[in-house]
């Protein structure tokens, strides 16, 4: 699986590459703020830990939000299309999981779809890979009711829904690229 990691301080290098320098020997005047050029805001330290899925002109971001202890045990997912970016909720099942992985597919027609991985971060567990159909505008198409199969150490994920509308959309499942927490 391949993995996407941002490098904040390549941005920074590149911005203080791109600093107007004054000329040697004279006083530097700074310029008024109205006339500086819009800067393109900076990841936050948030989006500095996430990755994003493109698909037919959607965006899917995935992003780990800081816990205590410095390693991630949540994560937001937003949909961003036509301009307009909103967070997408958690399926009601998953509550005590979250969002670990994205991919992008397309049905027989060539509709697309995001496929979300839910789990646990930072370690994972033995069992935990839940996969959820999601539509290019961001909504929920499959669930996991109950989320949990069997009992003891024969326990494992109800993926049930999401093998069986792949199926009949004639989505092979993808492999699903996990976020670097």
């Amino acid at each position: 699986m391949s993995k996407l990691r941002f490098v904040p301080a390549f941005a920074l290098l590149l911005a203080a590459c791109s600093a107007p320098s004054g000329t040697p020997g004279a006083a530097a005047t700074p310029e008024p703020a109205a006339a500086a050029p819009a800067a393109t805001p900076s990841p936050t330290q948030q989006e500095e830990k996430g990755m994003h899925k493109e698909c037919a002109g959607a965006r899917l971001h995935l992003t780990a939000l800081p816990a205590q202890d410095g390693q991630a045990t949540q994560t937001r997912l937003e949909i961003e299309k036509d301009g307009q970016r909103r967070t997408v909720d958690a399926p009601a099942e998953m509550s005590g999981y979250t969002a670990v992985g994205l991919a992008c597919v397309e049905d027989a027609q060539g509709t697309p779809y995001f496929v979300v991985q839910y789990g646990e971060l930072p370690y994972g567990c033995a069992f935990c890979e839940w996969f959820y159909l999601y539509d290019a505008n961001g909504k929920q198409l499959t669930h996991s009711n109950p989320p949990v199969r069997g009992e003891g150490e024969a326990q494992s994920p109800n993926n049930d829904e999401y093998s069986q509308l792949i199926a009949k959309l004639g989505i092979k499942h993808p492999e699903v690229d996990d976020i670097e927490d």
